[in-house]
């Protein structure tokens, strides 16, 4: 039972200290910004939430370079964003709502295509 009980203590801290899993939570933190500062109805805002988790997770340290491109950063600004937390941050506050533009965009190109 020992045995057990310390390979699940093992598990939990290691998870815990998991740059993607500290990712995903700044990215989460930065749905649920997006989510507030747009007074969405509840459904909507954990959808920002998960998706703003989920893409700062999956983009990992590719978010400062793309925002040091996006913010017109130099180069030597990518490994300063030590505070990767920081960028999964904007990418969980932006990211959602790009998706969600880029999927209007998309339907309205598609409904315009079958009028035709």
């Amino acid at each position: 039972m020992n045995d057990e009980t310390g390979f699940i203590a093992s598990v939990l801290r290691d998870l815990a200290t998991s740059t993607v899993v500290i990712l995903a939570a700044w990215g989460a933190l930065g749905g649920a910004t997006n989510a507030l500062t747009t007074r969405m109805r509840l459904r909507d805002a954990i959808r920002h939430i998960l998706l703003g988790g989920l893409i700062a997770a999956g983009m990992g340290s590719l978010s400062m370079a793309v925002i040091t491109a996006w913010l017109s950063l130099p180069p030597e600004a990518i490994p300063a964003g030590g505070a990767a937390g920081s960028a999964a941050y904007l990418v969980g506050v932006f990211g959602p709502a790009f998706i969600e533009m880029l999927l209007a965009r998309l339907r309205r190109a598609n409904e315009g295509g079958d009028d035709e």
